[in-house]
C-alpha cells in the first residue's frame, strides 16, 4: 500500500515537472519565434496583429532571401519581448533574457521590430531588462543583400498612429531658411502687387507664439492631411491641407547587392486624386503675434506590410507645416480657401543609378485661391503655408525610418491689400512639387537636439542628420499665381 503511494507520488511529481517544462518550452518558443504574417505581400490588418504588435510593430524572420549585415542583430521574441517605448521615441525597454539581447552593444544594429530597429548607441541593464538607445540607420546598414519586389492596395483606415509626447523637435521654432539636407521645406514669399503695398515685415520669432499651436495629422480614406490651430500669443490660427487620393495602391522594387549597394529603390503610390487648402487668421494685437517657423506633429501613421518575413517593412506617413504670417494691425484678419484636382500616381525611386521622379498630371483648379481670399485689415495683410507630406516604405520610427520616400510640398502664399484701398488687391500663388530619396534625414535643428539628449545620458555617440541618397532638385508639379485685375493696375 505504501508503495504504492510512494509510487503515485513520484508519478504526480513528474507530471508536475513535465508540465512545467513544457510551459517554459511554450513560452520560450513562443518568444523566439514571433508570428511570421507569411503569404503574399500585403497590407497586415490590425485584426490580424497582437496588442504588442500593433503598439511595437512587426518582427522580422530570417530566411535566406534577404542577407543582413554582419553587426546585425535579429534579437529574439519580438514585439512580446519588448517592455516600453520612451516617449521620446528612441528609447526601448527590451527583455534581457530574449534571444540574442545579450549581444548588443554600442556600435551593434538591433532589429527587432519594423518599429524598434537602429544603430545602438547604448544599452544598459534595469533588473530583468536591457534599456536601448537607438541612432538612425540606412537601409544599406541593415541589408547587405536583398531583391524585393511589393504590390498591395492601401487602405489608410487601417493606419496605426504612433505619438510619442516627447519626441524632439516636435515644434521647431527657427527662422524660415534653407536648412542642411532638408532644402524642401522654403516658403513661398509674400507677392509684393506695387509699391506702398507690400506687407509688413515678420519680426523676430518670439517662442511664446508657438507653444500653443496643436498640430493634428490626419490619415484617413479622404487622404492624407495635417490641421493646425493656435489661439494663444494673439494669435487665432485655423489651417488644414488635405492630400487627396482615390483608392491607394502601393509598388515597391528594392535591390541591394554586397557590391553594388542600391542598384534599385522606387517606391509609387496611384491614386492621386486632388489638393485642398483653407485657413483662417486673425490677431488682436498687431505685428506682435506674426510667428515665423515649422510644426513637427508628435504623431506618425504607421501601415505594417506582411509577406517578405525578413523584411517587415511599414508605410509610413510623416507630415510637417511651415507658418509664416504678416498681419499688419491690430484685429487684422485674413482667410481663403482653394480646391485642386489631378490625375495619376506619385513616383521616386533610383533605378540603375538614375533618379525617377514622376508626379500627376492634369491640374485643374476647381476653387480659385485669391478668388475667395477676404479679411479686413486697415494695412497690407499676408500668409505663408507650406504643407509637407512624406510617405517611406521601410524601416524605423519618426525621422530615423529609412527606405525609400517620396515627398510632396504643397506651398501657398496669400496677399492682401488694406481695406481702406479704393481698388481692393488680392493675389494669391499655389506651388506643388514632388521629390524624395533613400535613406532618413533629420533637420539640422532636431538633430541637435537628439544630441543634446544623448548629452545629458553621458553618452558619447552623436548621430548625423542625413544619410543615404536624397533626388535634390524636385520636380514642380503645378504652380500658378492669380492676381486681380486692380493689382496690376497699381503696377502700372
Amino acid at each position: 500500500m505504501a508503495g504504492n503511494r510512494t509510487r503515485t507520488l513520484i508519478l504526480s511529481l513528474l507530471a508536475l515537472a513535465l508540465l512545467a517544462f513544457l510551459a517554459v518550452f511554450i513560452r520560450d518558443g513562443r518568444r523566439e519565434t514571433p508570428r511570421s504574417h507569411a503569404g503574399p505581400v500585403r497590407q497586415i490588418k490590425r485584426s490580424e496583429m497582437s496588442p504588442a504588435e500593433i503598439k511595437y510593430g512587426i518582427a522580422p524572420v530570417p530566411d535566406e532571401t534577404v542577407t543582413y549585415q554582419p553587426d546585425v542583430i535579429v534579437v529574439g521574441g519580438g514585439a512580446e519581448a519588448i517592455r516600453a517605448q520612451n516617449p521620446n521615441g528612441f528609447i526601448w525597454t527590451i527583455d534581457a533574457n530574449a534571444p540574442r539581447a545579450g549581444e548588443l552593444a554600442p556600435g551593434k544594429i538591433l532589429f527587432m521590430t519594423n518599429r524598434a530597429v537602429g544603430r545602438v548607441l547604448d544599452v544598459r541593464r534595469d533588473g530583468a531588462n536591457l534599456v536601448v538607445v537607438l541612432g538612425p540607420v540606412n537601409l544599406t546598414d541593415v541589408v547587405r543583400e536583398a531583391h524585393v519586389k511589393m504590390n498591395t492596395p492601401i487602405d489608410f483606415e487601417e493606419a496605426i498612429a504612433y505619438t510619442s509626447p516627447e519626441l524632439p523637435g516636435k515644434i521647431d521654432v527657427i527662422a524660415l531658411r534653407t536648412i542642411a539636407g532638408d532644402a524642401m521645406i522654403t516658403p513661398i514669399n509674400f507677392i509684393q502687387p506695387g509699391p506702398g503695398a507690400q506687407p509688413p515685415q515678420t519680426p523676430t520669432p518670439d517662442v511664446s507664439n508657438l507653444v500653443h499651436f496643436k498640430v493634428t495629422p490626419i490619415v484617413n480614406r479622404f487622404g492624407l492631411g495635417l490641421e493646425a490651430n493656435s489661439d494663444g500669443g494673439g494669435l487665432k490660427l485655423n489651417a488644414q491641407a488635405t492630400l487627396h487620393i482615390a483608392k491607394p495602391e502601393f509598388t515597391a522594387d528594392i535591390d541591394i547587392t554586397p557590391t553594388g549597394g542600391v542598384n534599385r529603390a522606387s517606391l509609387t503610390l496611384t491614386g492621386g486624386a486632388g489638393l485642398s487648402w483653407r485657413f483662417a487668421a486673425g490677431t488682436d494685437v498687431g505685428r506682435r503675434a506674426n510667428v515665423n517657423g515649422i510644426l513637427t506633429p508628435d504623431t506618425d501613421f504607421g501601415i505594417p506590410l506582411g509577406g517578405i518575413g525578413p523584411l517587415p517593412f511599414a508605410l509610413t506617413v510623416r507630415q510637417r507645416l511651415v507658418v509664416k504670417t504678416a498681419l499688419g494691425v491690430k484685429n487684422a484678419t485674413l482667410r481663403a480657401n482653394g480646391v485642386y484636382s489631378f490625375e495619376g500616381q506619385f513616383t521616386v525611386g533610383i533605378v540603375d543609378g538614375n533618379w525617377t521622379v514622376e508626379g500627376p498630371t492634369k491640374f485643374t483648379t476647381d476653387q480659385n485661391m485669391m478668388k475667395t481670399a477676404d479679411g479686413i485689415a486697415i494695412a497690407p495683410s499676408g500668409i505663408d503655408l507650406t504643407d509637407e507630406v512624406k510617405v517611406i516604405a521601410g524601416i524605423g520610427v519618426h525621422g530615423f525610418a529609412a527606405g525609400p520616400y517620396f515627398r510632396v510640398t504643397s506651398a501657398l502664399g496669400v496677399f492682401k491689400g488694406s481695406s481702406l484701398g479704393m481698388l481692393e488687391c488680392k493675389e494669391a500663388t499655389v506651388d506643388v512639387k514632388l521629390s524624395g530619396g533613400v535613406g532618413y534625414v533629420i533637420p539640422k535643428v532636431v538633430t541637435s537636439i537628439f544630441n543634446s539628449i544623448l548629452s545629458a545620458l553621458n553618452i558619447k555617440y552623436r548621430i548625423q542628420g542625413e544619410g543615404g541618397i536624397n533626388s535634390g532638385s524636385a520636380l514642380t508639379l503645378f504652380n500658378d499665381t492669380s492676381t486681380m485685375k486692380t493689382c496690376k493696375a497699381d503696377k502700372g
